[in-house]
């Protein structure tokens, strides 16, 4: 049976929240309708031509792109400039158009901190701190026995997560007590008469993001007709969301060695380099996309070098160049490698949440780019 589009939005919105986008960006659904089912998605960086005749070859029924097509205001669909084109063409083909955008980028193991992997940073940090998502503590009461399987549900890859330390909970145990009217349909006990079963407290961290999901995986798992649940905002605990990532390697490299491993990361022959690099580099920022404004922010961090997508003079003009170095590889190549990964965790996302639809990765992602 095909997935819902409302249930794929629902699952993006879990794992990438829409809430993380900036406020005058544009996430979500941008054509379709959520009632709509969904076989096979196609995924890619933006829309294009080719794009579009990759998805009817395809048979996709869902276009799930990182750059919005509708962005700026549509005043006018004109046929002959590209985006009304695009617009028109993906409505004819009755295909839904999803974005995940500065979201995605924020995310915890989005975009952002998939290029700090992808550079081997240890000890990776967020920046600047944009905002902080708060933390719950969801606590519920299941009948002894039960515990294991209302956890094994709840578990994801955050919620439960304290730190470094992932499937954290607490549970104890007491006694409930509950007296079944008409109509109910107990699991335990019997109509008009007062029960007492040996039930256990569970507690788990929940980030917000996450919470109505996690109510969901709860209702579904736990044995009781009527499942209680209670929720405690926690103000010790939240996640720092922000465009860039910093990190160390533990071993200095050398510059010349870290620009022969963003060549061949990023599947380049030049890199742009503004500035006055140290001969070792110890500490460095990525940021995908264009992350110029994040110049000053990375050195503020301790980081000798700054790779991004693109910068524009005005932005580096400003800064202390003295032992930093911006390397700009290109808006384009700094977000496209990231589409393999992303498809991965788009399958994985998608099995949890019992969703049978098919992810395919675009062949051809966007404009090409060369060196002459």
């Amino acid at each position: 049976m095909a997935a819902l589009l409302r249930d794929i939005l629902a699952g993006l919105d879990a794992r990438y929240p829409f809430s993380y986008a900036l406020p005058e960006d544009r996430v979500g659904l941008q054509v379709g309708r959520p009632e709509d089912s969904v076989e096979t998605i196609l995924v890619a960086l933006e829309v294009n031509d080719a794009v579009l005749a990759e998805a009817q070859h395809l048979g996709a029924q869902l276009l799930l792109t990182h750059h919005p097509l509708l962005y700026q205001p549509v005043s006018a669909l004109r046929l002959d400039q590209p985006h009304a084109r695009w617009l028109v063409a993906i409505v004819k083909a009755d295909l839904a158009l999803v974005t995940c955008h500065t979201n995605l980028d924020l995310a915890p193991g989005g975009l952002n901190d998939y290029l700090a992997q992808l550079l081997e940073l240890e000890d990776i940090e967020t920046f600047p701190s944009n905002t902080r998502e708060p933390w719950f503590k969801l606590i519920t009461f299941v009948p002894v026995g039960y515990e294991e399987k209302v956890r094994q549900a709840l578990f994801d890859d955050r919620t439960g997560v304290i730190g470094a330390y992932s499937h954290c909970s607490f549970a104890c145990r007491g006694q409930g007590t509950f007296l079944p009217h008409q109509g109910a349909r107990p699991f335990r006990g019997e109509l008009a008469k007062v029960s007492r079963v040996e039930e256990s407290r569970l507690e788990i961290q929940v980030p917000a993001s996450r919470l109505n999901i996690a109510v969901a995986r709860l209702k579904a798992a736990h044995p009781y007709e009527e499942a209680v649940y209670d929720l405690y905002p926690l103000h010790n605990a939240a996640n720092v969301l922000g465009f860039a990532r910093v990190g160390r390697w533990s071993t200095p490299r050398p510059f010349p060695r870290i620009i022969s491993q963003v060549k061949k990361l990023f599947g380049l022959p030049l890199v742009k380099v503004w500035g006055r690099p140290p001969e070792e580099v110890s500490r460095a920022a990525v940021a995908g996309g264009s992350a110029g404004d994040l110049v000053m922010a990375a050195q503020n961090q301790g980081a000798q070098i700054l790779l991004t997508g693109e910068v524009r003079h005005h932005q580096v003009n400003i800064a202390d160049f003295n032992n930093f170095a911006v390397l700009e590889i290109g808006h384009f190549q700094s977000e496209v490698v990231f589409m393999p990964e992303w498809a991965k965790q788009l399958e994985k996302l998608f099995q949890n949440l019992h969703l049978r639809v098919q992810i395919r990765l675009s062949e051809v992602q966007g404009v090409p780019v060369t060196y002459w």
